[in-house]
């Protein structure tokens, strides 16, 4: 929120607060650990009030300049307990800091030719402030630097502000100072300064454009997508911010071969001998699920959208699945045949195979690259996981190659074409990677030479190419995105929903309710979709003790205008979700063509696990069997187990 009363004329000098502001940065340790790819294991200490006043001490006089670098990360260790090494703190540390946020060079330069000078005032350190001088396009953009290491004081304390003052010349009515913290603006406020409140969730460059504007200052307000600056650097992530179990290890390689990755699709029913749709069994080998459904459409003459399938299989491993053809007539005389496919049986069903008509999967994993003498250490939290479930998160595989998925997808819901293709075929706000490929090609659509660009998209780039060339044909931003069809902005649009509900997952994880039903929460009954929801009226030790037996389990969000929403507390953590996400509940309201949604439950149950060890002629392995229910990731459960581990189909891909 803005505080502009006190600024009716525009501003000599803009003074900005730089983490939060000018760049993004880490808002939790937690956070900090995931950017720099370190373990979480501080959750205890980080709630223990002792702690939470030693490390504000220790950053106070890190912060002033007054603690070397070395003494600070030892110290902070040391009030960890030991949780976290000083080797581990430091590299939190430098991942801290991440990025500009979209849009704020830009503006500055605007308010810099404009005649209004440019000054920050920063509690930071001295690491940090290197950081930004190496990295920061926007921090270098700013003429006048003074911060606390380089002061000898923080805010809010009022000194710090009396001595920029004195420093530059600058009255109180001449500045307006932007920061994210309440009590620096406060205590600006108080020495008469005019004063703008960031909220880093949303776009602090386009925040303060407004508030130029509203003081007379003629700057271009940034359009920002509202899905791009509600994201900051690790909680960009679409995937659970945490597990349950936090393993760092034993680690380990999926997917080496196709044979160390097996799936068995589970039915949930058979097929009844008659009707129009015919079933079909095949089991497939290193083929991705397109190319399957491609292959059986052309070999029964059938349009793709005849072909029926439960779910998506894997393509780096061995498969078995059931899927149906629409086929009133004979069958095609000649049996199907492909050297990656192979037909088990066929049968006749009176309706098609739809989403989710399966009963589950059962697979057969190796894990290779990983020390077999650990099999008790995963045998033991595999143990855990059949007491209380497992986590339902989404797995990687639900947000695509670039994990965007669910940037797309706002944009789907919020009919936010532009930012959708150029953040597609172009550079967008510059936060998520693309392939290095595909330069060329995203260099020429952002010059706006989308014919030349056509041919310089890679083998795989099949919706990039089609959007450039929807571009080349005149098309608008509109028309090029939903050429693409339904079936492709539903998938970005599931996408999205997916990241919010593994953001209400991880938050519930935090605070233990995840598999503790809470009043205001929507539980689902069983394996079934039947859902009611607890009252306060309920008897909540009642409802919590069937939980345990795996009776009914909470739900979290797959947000849309037509789902059950819970109520309370809960409805303020999934709506809180939804906004960090990029849209709003009202935004969602008011979209046209916003998702039903639905329901999904937070925790499942997994079924026939068993772990061992092994050699092959390729090496050691520890081999998994278990069976999850439809919809759930084997990567979920094997990340619980083993800590990360690398794939390499998505190394290959």
């Amino acid at each position: 929120m803005s505080d502009m009363s006190k600024a009716p004329r525009p501003p000599r000098v803009l003074c900005l607060d730089l983490g939060g502001v000018v760049v993004r940065i880490c808002r939790s340790w937690r956070e900090g650990c995931a950017a720099a790819g370190v373990p979480h294991r501080a959750a205890a200490a980080e709630s223990d009030p002792a702690f939470v006043r030693e490390r504000a001490r220790l950053v106070d006089i890190y912060q002033r300049g007054a603690l070397p670098h070395a003494d600070f990360v030892a110290a902070v260790s040391e009030a960890f307990g030991g949780a976290h090494t000083p080797d581990e703190i430091d590299r939190i540390h430098g991942a801290w800091i991440l990025g500009d946020y979209p849009g704020m060079r830009e503006l500055l330069q605007e308010v810099q030719s404009l005649g209004i000078r440019l000054a920050c005032l920063s509690n930071t350190n001295h690491v940090h402030w290197q950081q930004m001088l190496d990295t920061s396009d926007a921090f270098n953009t700013i003429e006048i630097r003074h911060a606390s290491h380089l002061l000898g004081m923080n805010k809010p304390h009022a000194d710090i502000y009396r001595a920029f003052e004195t420093a530059t010349g600058f009255k109180a009515a001449d500045i307006l100072f932007a920061d994210d913290l309440q009590e620096n603006i406060d205590a600006a406020r108080a020495l008469g300064w005019n004063v703008l409140h960031i909220d880093p969730a949303r776009s602090p460059s386009e925040q303060i454009a407004r508030a130029l504007v509203a003081c007379g200052v003629p700057v271009h307000v940034p359009a920002v997508p509202e899905a791009a600056s509600a994201r900051s650097g690790a909680m960009s992530s679409p995937l659970s911010p945490r597990t349950l179990l936090n393993a760092d290890g034993p680690n380990g390689r999926i997917k080496v071969r196709p044979e160390d990755f097996l799936v068995d699709e589970l039915p949930l029913y058979e097929p009844s001998g008659e009707g129009e749709h015919l079933f079909i069994s095949v089991q497939k080998r290193d083929m991705t699920h397109d190319e399957l459904v491609k292959t059986v459409a052309r070999h029964f003459g059938v349009p793709p959208r005849d072909v029926g399938f439960a779910g998506r299989k894997d393509k780096h491993a061995i498969t078995r699945q059931v899927l149906s053809v629409n086929l009133t007539g004979p069958e095609p005389a000649a049996q199907l045949t492909h050297e990656r496919l192979e037909v088990l049986w066929t049968a006749r069903h009176r309706h098609k195979l739809r989403l989710g008509h399966s009963a589950g999967n059962r697979f057969v994993i190796r894990v290779r690259e990983v020390d077999p003498l650990q099999v008790p250490v995963v045998h033991k939290r595999l143990q855990h996981i059949a007491r209380v479930g497992m986590p339902n998160a989404f797995g990687h595989q639900r947000f695509g190659n670039r994990q965007d998925g669910h940037l797309l997808g706002a944009w789907c819901v919020l009919e936010k074409w532009d930012a959708l293709a150029d953040h597609l075929i172009a550079f967008g706000d510059g936060s998520v990677p693309f392939p290095a490929h595909q330069r060329e090609a995203r260099e020429a659509c952002a010059q706006g030479r989308f014919q030349d660009a056509i041919p310089l998209w890679g083998a795989g780039d099949h919706t990039e190419r089609r959007v450039t060339a929807a571009f080349a044909r005149g098309a608008k931003p509109s028309r090029a995105v939903k050429d693409l069809g339904g079936g492709q902005l539903r998938l970005w649009t599931s996408a999205w929903q997916s990241a919010v509900f593994n953001r209400v997952l991880g938050a519930r994880l935090d605070d233990g309710s995840w598999n503790a039903p809470q009043e205001g929460d929507v539980m689902q009954v069983g394996d079934t979709s039947r859902c009611f929801m607890i009252g306060a009226e309920d008897n909540l030790a009642d409802i919590r003790s069937r939980c345990a037996a795996f009776e009914t389990t909470p739900t979290g969000p797959l947000p849309g205008t037509s789902v059950r929403t819970p109520t309370g507390a809960v409805a303020a953590l999934e709506c809180s979700a939804m906004q960090d996400l990029g849209v709003s509940a009202d935004q969602m309201t008011r979209a046209a063509h916003a998702p039903s949604g639905d329901r999904r439950a937070l925790r499942v149950a997994v079924r026939a696990m068993t772990v061992e060890s092994g050699v092959d002629e390729h090496g050691g392995f520890i081999l998994l069997r278990f069976e999850l229910p439809a919809g759930s990731y084997a990567t979920t459960l094997l990340t619980e187990l083993l800590g990360p581990v690398q794939d390499s189909a998505r190394d290959a891909d």
